[in-house]
């Protein structure tokens, strides 16, 4: 029988641990959807990140993309509107009283604007994601000032590919 805590298989090293994916949604304006959480032990330290979470079973990363995507902002996206994965994220980092780790597949897709919506958001969604905003990528450094982004270099990615495009090349990010 699999070891679990709280949905997450223990993985070899100990920790809770589970393969997510994750979409950077991108507009033709260069704006990116980001979403801010925080850990419910700890309310008043929030974060920024991408829509995005954890690979059911018998589930490629493209359809977990897919499904997240829909369930986090009503969005519906096909298989052929992801790029990528674009960066392979290692991460290790304390959340519900536990060091947990997650292995993410980010994908770009590139959007229109629409509108945002949190209707669809689980209970313990609604417990941990506070709010969720269209960000025009120049200004993410000063989102940073204010509350972190993760993955960390994501702020700089974008800028990268918003000037020369997406090279076909995956980062690799251990944080």
């Amino acid at each position: 029988m699999l070891e679990r805590e709280n949905e997450w298989p223990i993985g070899p090293d100990g920790l809770p641990t589970r393969s997510a994916a994750r979409v950077i949604l991108l507009t033709e304006n260069n704006m990116v959807l980001l979403i801010r959480g925080h850990d419910f032990n700890a309310p008043s330290a929030s974060w920024w990140f991408t829509v995005g979470g954890g690979q059911e079973p018998n589930e490629t990363v493209q359809q977990t993309a897919i499904r997240e995507c829909f369930e986090e902002t009503g969005y519906r996206l096909q298989e052929k509107d992801l790029e990528g994965p674009v960066i392979y994220r290692n991460s290790k980092f304390f959340f519900a009283d536990r060091t947990r780790r997650q292995i993410e597949h980010f994908f770009i897709a590139r959007v229109p604007e629409f509108s945002l919506s949190t209707q669809r958001w689980t209970r313990d969604e609604n417990q941990v994601l506070d709010e969720m905003r269209w960000f025009p990528i120049e200004s993410l450094t000063a989102v940073l000032d204010d509350r972190p982004i993760y993955p960390q270099l994501l702020p700089t990615l974008l800028k990268e590919w918003s000037i020369n495009g997406w090279d076909g090349q995956c980062v690799k990010i251990e944080e």
